[in-house]
């Protein structure tokens, strides 16, 4: 991993809360090819594309076991809010249901 987020942004890095934005944060920063990714950033400051969050959403259901349709991400693009759309809907059904 060659980039850091404060290379590529202004504000403050705000670290991930929680186990699913921590999990989250370490698989979309290992896909994107960035060293940290903070709950408060948008995937799409570090040049994500939708093939970028079909693997990012494939690697959170194998590591996880929720289903997460790509276009949560596209609608839900800072760490924080895209984790708690996938915590919302968690709490609606059971993971591996969809």
């Amino acid at each position: 991993m060659n980039r850091y987020r404060h290379d590529l942004l202004d504000s403050g890095y705000e670290p991930p809360a929680g186990r699913l934005e921590t999990s989250i944060a370490l698989i979309a920063a290992q896909v994107l090819d960035v060293d940290q990714i903070g709950r408060s950033d948008s995937f799409f400051d570090f040049d994500a594309t939708s093939m970028n969050a079909l693997r990012i959403c494939a690697r959170i259901e194998a590591e996880t076991g929720y289903l997460v349709p790509p276009h949560w991400l596209f609608e839900n693009d800072v760490l924080a809010d895209f984790a708690g759309r996938i915590e919302a809907e968690a709490e609606r059904r059971p993971a591996g249901v969809s």
